[in-house]
C-alpha cells in the first residue's frame, strides 16, 4: 500500500500581483499561507483578468495590493480559451494532490469547469459567492451547474451551508469565515503627522463614518445616504467615502455636493490603493456596511484589523463577523430607518468605547483554521467515494 505523503500537495489557481480586489488579495495570502505550512505545489496565476467591457473601472491593477508570490506563475486568462490548456499541463507536471480555485463571479466561471471537467486531479472550489453580483439572471443554476463537478468546496458564509447545493455534498464542505490580511507592504498605521482626522481636515466633536470599497449597486451606498439624510443637519455625524463606482458616478457625485451644502461629507470616487488605505481606517470612528445583499466581507476583515466598530446589515455572513453588541452593532437591510437609528446609537461615546474593546477580542485573527478547513477538504478530495 502506497503510503500518502505527510504534507498535501495543492496546486492553486486564481487571481494575484499585480490585480487589485478582495479575490486576488485573499488567493494570494492563501498561496503565502500554504507554503508556509509546506501545502503549495504550485500557484498559477492569470496574466488577463476581466474583458475590458465587463470593468466599469479605470484600472485592473495596484502593485501594492498583494504581497507578491515569487514562484507563481502567470499563464493564461479568464477569456481566452486557448490558454487554459497551458494551465492543465502545469498542473499535471507538478506534485498537486489536488487543485484550488476560486469561484466568484460568471466571468470566471467557464475556466473552473473547464478544469473540473479536463483535470484528472480533484478540484476544489473557494466559493467566495454562489451567484454573481452582477448578472442575477440564472446565477445561481450557471453557479450549480459549474459546481456539480467538484470534489469539495469551502465557503465563507454559514447561511450557505442551508442550501441544498451543499446540504447535498455536506461530507465535502468546509465553511471558514474571511481570515483578516495583513499586508506586509503596508503598515497599518495612524498618519504621524497632525493625526488621522486633521490629515483628512474632520472637525472636532463628529462621530467619523467610514463608507469603503467599490461602490456597486448592493453595497446600499445609498440607502446610508437616505439614513443620514433623515437625520437633523446638526446631528454630529461626519461621513466619509472612499472608494470606485461602478456604476452612475457622476449622479452620486451631484448627490454627495448638494449633501455637503448642509452636512460634513468628504468622498474620494476612485480606487484606493493600499498605500492610502490606512489614512482612511484611521480617520474613522465607525465603519458602516450598509449592503443590501453579501456573502463576505473583506472589507469587514479591514475593519477589524483597524480596531474600528462596525454598523452593518443582517444579510450574508455579516451577523456572524460582526456580533452585535460586541464589536459592532447590526440592523436589517434595506430599511432607511433602521440605519438611522444605528448611526444615533453610535454617536453615545460609552459605546463606542465599548465596541472598539470588543474588536480586539474579534475571531477573525488568523489563517491557522481557515488552512486545516482546506486540507481536510483536499485530505477527502482525493480518497475515492464511499
Amino acid at each position: 500500500m502506497e503510503l500518502r505523503k505527510k504534507n498535501i500537495q495543492i496546486g492553486l489557481v486564481g487571481p494575484s500581483w499585480p490585480f487589485r480586489g478582495g479575490i486576488a488579495k485573499y488567493t494570494t495570502e492563501l498561496a503565502h499561507q500554504l507554503s508556509k505550512k509546506g501545502h503549495l505545489a504550485s500557484f498559477i496565476t492569470p496574466k488577463k483578468q476581466y474583458p475590458q467591457i465587463l470593468f466599469p473601472g479605470k484600472t485592473q491593477k495596484d502593485e501594492h495590493s498583494c504581497n507578491r508570490v515569487s514562484s507563481s506563475k502567470s499563464i493564461y486568462s479568464y477569456y481566452e480559451p486557448w490558454t487554459w490548456r497551458a494551465v492543465l499541463k502545469e498542473l499535471e507536471a507538478s506534485k498537486a494532490d489536488c487543485i484550488v480555485v476560486p469561484h466568484w463571479s460568471l466571468v470566471s466561471a467557464p475556466f473552473l469547469s473547464y478544469l473540473t471537467r479536463r483535470s484528472s486531479k480533484p478540484v476544489i472550489a473557494i466559493v467566495h459567492n454562489f451567484t454573481d453580483h452582477s448578472i442575477r439572471f440564472r446565477s445561481r443554476r450557471i453557479s450549480e451547474w459549474v459546481l456539480k463537478k467538484g470534489a469539495g468546496y469551502l465557503h465563507h458564509n454559514p447561511e450557505f451551508s442551508k442550501l441544498d447545493f451543499f446540504k447535498t455534498r455536506s461530507e465535502r464542505v468546509e465553511c471558514q469565515l474571511l481570515p483578516i490580511i495583513k499586508n506586509k507592504q503596508i503598515k497599518n498605521t495612524l498618519p504621524k503627522i497632525g493625526g488621522p482626522k486633521k490629515k483628512i481636515q474632520i472637525p472636532e466633536g463628529l462621530v467619523t463614518f467610514l463608507f469603503f470599497g467599490l461602490i456597486r449597486p448592493y453595497k446600499g451606498l445609498d440607502i446610508l445616504l437616505d439614513a443620514i439624510e433623515s437625520l437633523p443637519p446638526q446631528a454630529p455625524i461626519a461621513l466619509l467615502i472612499a472608494g470606485e463606482p461602478w456604476k452612475k458616478g457622476k449622479e452620486l457625485e451631484m448627490r454627495l455636493q448638494n449633501m455637503s451644502k448642509t452636512r460634513w461629507i468628504q468622498w474620494e470616487l476612485k480606487w484606493i490603493s493600499e498605500e492610502e488605505t490606512p489614512i482612511w481606517f484611521s480617520a474613522a470612528d465607525v465603519v458602516v456596511l450598509p449592503y443590501l445583499q453579501a456573502t463576505g466581507s473583506a472589507v469587514a476583515a479591514q475593519a477589524l484589523s483597524f480596531g474600528k466598530p462596525i454598523l452593518a446589515t443582517r444579510t450574508g455572513s455579516l451577523p456572524y463577523i460582526i456580533k452585535h453588541g460586541e464589536n459592532g452593532l447590526i440592523c436589517a437591510s434595506n430599511n432607511r430607518a433602521a440605519l438611522a437609528n444605528g448611526l444615533t446609537r453610535f454617536l453615545n461615546q460609552e459605546l463606542r468605547d465599548k465596541l472598539n474593546r470588543g474588536t480586539k477580542a474579534s475571531g477573525l485573527k488568523n489563517w491557522s483554521s481557515y488552512v486545516k478547513g482546506l486540507v481536510r477538504i483536499a485530505e477527502k478530495s482525493i480518497r475515492p467515494l464511499r
